[in-house]
């Protein structure tokens, strides 16, 4: 995911992550460690866990974050409005 994302800032404790996935985009079967998510745009995705979850279509809305537990999925970003976020993965 080179194209849609970029490293802001990284130590031995955290890695900042900013995302941008436009309209239509999917970001392929990848892994996160445990991380808080920050959401900076508001948009809907569908985001599928893997090895067998099913996709569940999310609302996210600009100025809200949520936790994410450590794991493996793949998000497609539905309708016409692009994504944009921050995430702080933890490292331990």
């Amino acid at each position: 995911m080179p194209d849609s994302h970029k490293v802001l800032f990284e130590n031995s404790f955290v890695r900042v992550v900013e995302g941008r996935v436009p309209a239509g985009g999917m970001e392929p079967k990848h892994r996160h460690p445990h991380n808080v998510l920050v959401f900076l745009a508001d948009f809907d995705s569908e985001v599928r866990p893997l090895p067998n979850g099913q996709w569940t279509r999310i609302h996210r809305g600009s100025g809200t974050a949520t936790w994410n537990e450590a794991g493996v999925h793949e998000v497609k970003i539905v309708g016409n409005v692009p994504s944009h976020t921050i995430r702080v993965e933890l490292k331990y």
